[in-house]
């Protein structure tokens, strides 16, 4: 006698197609594994100690007694990091790791990287102000507004790793203090000039961002940081009396060398979801 067909249902492959869809997500014998991930906002304030900086305003005083305003901020930050307790770093490589700032343009206060952050607990965050050695090279930046942060090649090239243009008052008037930092000379004359010029100092720094632990979870992660304009000129451990300084800095490793010194103690950071 003829034995009735064997219906197979559908649901009885499940087991089968799940084994053959893992085995053809391997690599080379490794299985594609996905880990869960967040995504992190970096949010850029200014300040003047605890006061929101506002632009062409003459209201500020530093610890040497000078009034003054900012009439343009402009810089890079690159290398941002995040660093897993126990060890271990996520390093943001959206747009090469570099993201501009410009007071002027106000959609630069924020940066959307696309990386995807680990789940996890990270100790710190640092980055590199500015440029750096493997990042500063001359043309890499073919449109504004970056293109028009570059440093004379005859002065090392590159680009500025900021251009903070200030203007202070005494008796007379208004003062020109352009704090250019970029890369700086080592010259073989008591004045700069650029035959003497016997070597070149970078000048970007490592910024390790205070209280900056934080848990990654699912959804967008906030990094609000906070740049206090006045710790540029007051410190630690350089306090700039703009009555005794030239116009800038540009061309002066001493100043550009103080002002890093400075820069370690600029920034602040908050981290919320």
């Amino acid at each position: 006698m003829k034995k009735p067909a064997t219906r197979i249902h559908w649901w009885s492959l499940l087991p089968a197609l799940v084994i053959l869809f893992v085995s053809c997500n391997k690599d080379n014998g490794n299985d594609i594994i996905t880990e869960p991930s967040a995504s992190i906002v970096v949010r850029f304030h200014h300040t003047v100690d605890t006061v929101p900086l506002a632009l062409n305003e003459l209201v500020y005083l530093n610890d040497a007694g000078n009034l003054y305003e900012v009439t343009d901020l402009q810089y890079f930050i690159s290398d941002f990091t995040l660093h897993l307790a126990g060890g271990g770093s996520k390093v943001i490589a959206s747009n090469d790791g570099i993201h501009y700032i410009d007071l002027g343009i106000p959609d630069t206060k924020q940066w959307f990287p696309s990386d995807q952050v680990p789940f996890g607990q990270y100790d710190e965050i640092t980055f590199t102000f500015g440029l750096s050695a493997a990042s500063n090279i001359s043309n890499r930046f073919p449109d504004a507004p970056e293109r028009d942060m570059f440093w004379p090649d005859l002065l090392g090239g590159g680009y500025h790793h900021m251009k903070m243009n200030i203007a202070w008052q005494d008796t007379a008037g208004l003062n020109p203090f352009n704090m250019h930092l970029g890369t700086g000379q080592i010259y073989s004359t008591p004045e700069p000039n650029v035959d003497s010029i016997t070597g070149f100092v970078q000048n970007s720094f490592t910024v390790t961002l205070p209280a900056s632990s934080f848990q990654a979870s699912a959804g967008a992660n906030y990094i609000d940081i906070t740049m206090d304009i006045n710790r540029w000129l007051n410190g630690p451990p350089n306090t700039f009396d703009l009555k005794l300084l030239p116009a800038g800095i540009m061309q002066n490793q001493e100043l550009m060398h103080k002002v890093c010194e400075n820069g370690a103690g600029v920034f602040t950071v908050k981290i919320s979801k």
